[in-house]
C-alpha cells in the first residue's frame, strides 16, 4: 500500500511540473526555458521514488506511464510547455523515462548491480537533469563559441556549462552518499566530463538516454571497481588531459595555428602526455606550441613571399603535430612504464628540437642576407631546404634554451630523484640536444629532403604540387617530407644523448 502511495504521489510531482510549464509558456515565457524547466524538474522525480517507493515493480511503473504519454505529447504536441516547436523534432522526451526505466533495472534493490545502488541511479539523473538542463539555456543565452561534431553544433559555453553542472551534481550526490574524500570528487571529474563528451556526440535527443545509464555506470565502475588502482589513476590524468588539450586545441583551431585534424591531433597527444609524464612533459609540449604558433604569426606579411616555397607553413595539420610531438610521447609513455627520470630528459630534448627548429625557420627567413647551403655551401634563395643563416642559427640555439631553462626549473619544482646529473646539466643537455637537432634537419633538408622545381613559383620548393599541378623532382627523396625530416631529426638528437643520460 505505501508503495502505491509512493507511486501515486511521484505522478502527481511528475505532472504538476509538467502544468507548470504550460502555465509559464502561456505566460510568454520563453519555450526553451519551460522545456528545461520540466527537464530539471522532472529529475527530481528519482530522490523522490527511493524515499517513497521501496519494491522495484512499482517504481517502474511512473516512468513506463510517462513513456507513453511523452510519446503521445510528442505526436500531438499536446504537453506544448515541453516539446520543440519545430517540426520532425526529436524523441528525447521519450528517451528520459526510459533511462529511469534502465536504471531502475540496474540500481534499485533487487536490480542488476545488487542492494543500496539507487544513489548511483541519482547521480546519473541529475548529471542529466542539471547538466544538460542549464547546457542548453547557457548555450542558447551566451554561447558564442560554436563547434560541430557529426551533425550536432553545440557551444564551448554551453558544455563548459554541462561539465560545471554534471559535476556539482555528482558530486554532491556522491558524497553525501559515499563519503567526502579526493577519490570521490576524482570519480565526480572523470564521470561529469564523460556526460559532457556523451551530451555533445549523442544526437537527435539521445543524451537523455545515454547521459544518465553511463553516468550511472561510469559512476559504478569507479567507485566500486576500479577504485583507487594505477588504472583508475591514469583515465583521471588522462581526463585532466584531454580537458586542457581540448580547449587549447580549440583556441588554436579557432586562430587558425591548427587545422580541424591537428586539433584532433593535439588533443589526442595532449591527453596521453598529461596522464603519462604530467604537468611536466604537458608544460613543455604547450610551450612549444604556443611558442612556435605565435613565431608563425610574427611578421606574416614579411614571410609570405618565402612561406609560399614551404610544404606547409601556420597552421599545423595532425601530421605535423605528431612529427613535432610524436618522440616526446614516445618518451612520456616510456617515462611512464619505467618511472627513470632519464625518459624525460629524452623528452625534454624532443620538444627542445622541435622548437629550435621552428624558431631557426620562422625568424631565419627574416634575415636580410641570403641562407648557405648545407650541401653547397655556397648562398641560396631563402626558403630553400637545408639552408642556414646566422639569424637562424641563433633563434634555433634560443629556443632550445627556453626548453632546456624550462627542463631545469621543472625538475628543481617537482624534486624528480634518482638522477645522474644536477639541473644545470639538464639545462646544458637539452639546450645542446634541441640545438643539434635543429642541425640534423637542416642536414637531412639538404639531402634526402624531396625538393622540387615549380615553373609557377619559379624557383625550387619542397611542394610535390603547387596550384593543382605537379612539380619535378630535382633531388632528394619523394617520400622524404618535411614531417618526415621533423621527426628523424627529433627521434636522432635525442637517441644521440640516450646514452649520457
Amino acid at each position: 500500500m505505501n508503495d502505491l502511495l509512493g507511486v501515486l504521489i511521484s505522478i502527481l510531482f511528475v505532472l504538476a511540473v509538467i502544468i507548470l510549464s504550460e502555465v509559464l509558456q502561456r505566460a510568454g515565457k520563453d519555450p526553451e526555458f519551460t522545456r528545461k524547466l520540466v527537464h530539471i524538474g522532472v529529475s527530481h522525480w528519482w530522490p523522490l521514488a527511493m524515499f517513497l517507493i521501496d519494491d522495484i515493480r512499482f517504481a517502474l511503473i511512473p516512468p513506463a506511464l510517462f513513456v507513453a504519454v511523452n510519446y503521445y505529447s510528442h505526436k500531438k504536441n499536446f504537453f506544448k510547455g515541453m516539446e520543440r516547436k519545430e517540426t520532425g523534432s526529436d524523441l528525447g522526451t521519450v528517451y528520459f523515462p526510459v533511462a529511469l526505466i534502465v536504471l531502475i533495472l540496474l540500481t534499485w534493490d533487487g536490480g542488476l548491480l545488487g542492494s543500496g545502488f539507487e544513489y548511483i541511479g541519482l547521480a546519473g539523473v541529475m548529471a542529466m537533469g542539471y547538466g544538460d538542463g542549464f547546457a542548453a539555456i547557457v548555450g542558447q543565452k551566451w554561447g558564442k563559441l560554436k563547434y560541430r561534431i557529426f551533425k550536432n553544433e553545440k557551444s564551448l559555453e554551453g558544455s563548459t556549462a554541462m561539465l560545471t553542472f554534471s559535476f556539482s551534481s555528482i558530486a554532491v550526490v556522491l558524497c553525501l552518499f559515499a563519503g567526502f574524500n579526493p577519490s570521490v570528487l576524482r570519480v565526480s571529474f572523470l564521470t561529469a566530463l564523460l556526460a559532457t563528451i556523451l551530451e555533445a556526440l549523442s544526437p537527435s535527443g539521445t543524451d537523455n538516454l545515454t547521459v544518465p545509464v553511463v553516468t550511472a555506470l561510469a559512476s559504478y565502475y569507479f567507485l566500486h571497481i576500479l577504485k583507487n588502482s594505477d588504472l583508475f589513476i591514469f583515465i583521471y590524468m588522462a581526463g585532466i588531459g584531454f580537458l586542457l588539450s581540448f580547449i587549447i586545441a580549440y583556441v588554436a583551431y579557432i586562430k587558425n595555428s591548427l587545422t580541424l585534424d591537428g586539433s584532433v591531433g593535439a588533443t589526442f597527444l595532449g591527453t596521453i602526455m598529461y596522464a603519462t609524464s604530467g604537468i611536466f612533459g604537458s608544460f613543455l609540449m604547450v610551450l612549444f606550441f604556443l611558442s612556435s604558433s605565435a613565431l608563425s604569426h610574427f611578421k606574416k606579411s614579411a614571410k609570405s613571399s618565402v612561406a609560399r616555397h614551404f610544404d606547409k607553413t601556420g597552421c599545423r595539420d595532425v601530421l605535423q603535430v605528431l612529427a613535432n610531438g610524436g618522440v616526446g610521447l614516445i618518451y612520456s609513455v616510456l617515462y611512464y612504464i619505467t618511472k627513470n627520470p632519464s625518459y624525460l630528459v629524452l623528452l625534454a630534448i624532443s620538444f627542445a628540437a622541435a622548437n629550435a627548429d621552428t624558431w631557426a625557420t620562422e625568424l631565419g627567413v627574416l634575415s636580410k642576407a641570403r641562407p648557405i647551403s648545407l650541401r653547397t655551401f655556397k648562398r641560396v634563395e631563402k626558403g630553400t631546404s637545408g639552408a642556414v643563416s646566422l639569424l637562424g642559427t641563433l633563434a634555433a640555439l634560443m629556443g632550445a634554451l627556453l626548453i632546456g631553462i624550462s627542463t631545469a626549473a621543472g625538475f628543481k619544482l617537482m624534486g624528480f630523484g634518482n638522477m645522474a646529473f644536477t639541473h644545470f646539466q639538464s639545462l646544458f643537455i637539452v639546450t645542446l640536444g634541441g640545438f643539434l637537432g635543429s642541425l640534423i634537419d637542416s642536414l637531412l633538408g639538404a639531402t634526402l629532403q624531396g625538393v622540387y622545381y615549380s615553373e609557377e613559383l619559379e624557383g625550387e620548393t619542397e611542394k610535390r604540387f603547387f596550384n593543382g599541378k605537379p612539380n619535378r623532382l630535382v633531388r632528394g627523396l619523394s617520400f622524404v617530407n618535411n614531417d618526415l625530416v621533423n621527426f628523424l631529426s627529433i627521434g636522432i638528437s635525442s637517441v644521440l644523448f640516450a646514452g649520457i643520460v
